[in-house]
């Protein structure tokens, strides 16, 4: 099968470096959250991300504006039991109400403007113990330095601005920033050790420590929220 090309406004797997780094550790920190539960993943695209979340939930559905991206994943996961796609709008997602525990939604909310109907859609098909995890470029460190404006994103937010609009609809909230780093790895020389336990070493301020430190601006916000509000505004 062709791959899907890259044309700037969808990650394919195909691509390698930053952006790869990036999109791939979003879906990853969604495995503990996924396990045994139905997962919507919001803005499926090319389906690598919901087939990540397919390895450990119980059901996934990708769900895309595009109609050619939910054919293309359709076919190219076809051999995935747990796994369907379908077109459809954020703002008017085609799933039953209160009907997953879990959504992700990536790099999604600033390629378009409607993100009230958009919050409004996740909470109605979320169950009332369901979970979000939403990532949104920073805009003061994405877009207001020297790099060239992303022309696919049609409203970008602050941390403020997510946050206002996640709180009105949420009553827990975690926040997290995500930004490349570089860093030494240790790391087990064969394959069969099955290393599980990684832990990071900081120096900051001069002393030695095993917590991960916050690093200043941050590239993308990302929100896990939960225990949904009534708001419907």
């Amino acid at each position: 099968m062709i791959e899907m090309p890259f044309t700037g406004e969808r990650y394919v797997p195909a691509l390698g470096g930053q952006i790869k780094y990036e999109h791939l550790h979003r879906y990853c920190l969604a495995l503990d959250w996924a396990k045994g539960k139905t997962v919507l993943d919001v803005a499926s695209g090319e389906g690598y991300g919901a087939v990540i979340l397919a390895r450990v939930a119980t059901r996934v559905v990708g769900v895309d504006l595009s109609s050619e991206c939910a054919r293309y994943a359709t076919q190219r996961y076809q051999d995935r039991h747990n796994l369907t796609f379908a077109a459809g709008s954020c703002g008017e997602l085609p799933l039953q109400d209160h009907s997953v525990d879990l959504v992700t939604s990536f790099e999604t909310i600033e390629h378009h403007d409607r993100h009230q109907d958009m919050l409004n859609e996740i909470k109605r098909v979320l169950k009332p113990e369901g979970v979000l995890l939403l990532s949104s470029p920073n805009r003061p460190v994405y877009s207001e330095g020297p790099t060239p404006p992303n022309p696919y994103h049609v409203k970008e937010l602050d941390w403020n601005e997510l946050n206002e609009l996640l709180t009105a609809r949420f009553r827990s909230v975690v926040y997290y920033g995500q930004r490349l780093a570089t860093g030494s790895v240790v790391f087990p020389l064969s394959t069969s050790a099955r290393e599980t336990g990684y832990a990071a070493y900081s120096n900051a301020g001069g002393t030695e420590d095993t917590v991960v430190q916050c690093l200043a601006d941050q590239m993308y916000n990302i929100a896990i929220y939960g225990n949904q509000k009534n708001c419907e505004d």
